[in-house]
């Protein structure tokens, strides 16, 4: 793995903010469209794994209800790339959710440390994995 040009970590901050500025404005096809279509996403802390595009989009249709009364918005930083020989970039980040009530109240959801596997598609960035791991209190 080696580190990243400027270039390419600029491009992917840009596909992490439309990504998540779909999921934040619940626009749930777009999102599932940054996917390839075999994606995978693991909830390790569930032990929840969704395979394929449709598997994701449709567990999205599910919780939707849930928040719809909210503005739900995802914080990530403390992006680290790495580029594989392949092309592929192994991107980890930490992500902070939070919800907001029709009153303004801020609900702090979950704090989760996330790695992803992005590749190129027809030229465009997609997630072929994601591993998502909901932060716990430390050990002792």
């Amino acid at each position: 793995m080696a580190a990243v040009s400027t270039d390419v970590y600029v491009t992917v901050l840009r596909f992490y903010a439309d990504q998540m500025a779909f999921l934040d404005a619940l626009d749930l096809d777009a999102y599932a469209g940054t996917f390839t279509e075999d994606g995978v996403t693991h909830h390790v802390h569930r032990d929840h794994k969704l395979e394929g595009r449709a598997a994701l989009l449709a567990h999205a249709r599910e919780a939707l209800p849930r928040y719809r009364e909210v503005s739900v918005r995802h914080w990530n930083d403390n992006y680290r790339m790495d580029l594989a020989d392949d092309g592929s970039l192994t991107v980890t980040y930490g992500s902070l959710v939070t919800l907001t009530d029709k009153e303004g109240q801020v609900r702090i959801e979950s704090t989760y440390a996330v790695t992803d596997l992005l590749v190129r598609v027809e030229g465009r960035l997609r997630v072929r994995s994601r591993t998502i791991l909901r932060d716990r209190a430390a050990a002792g």
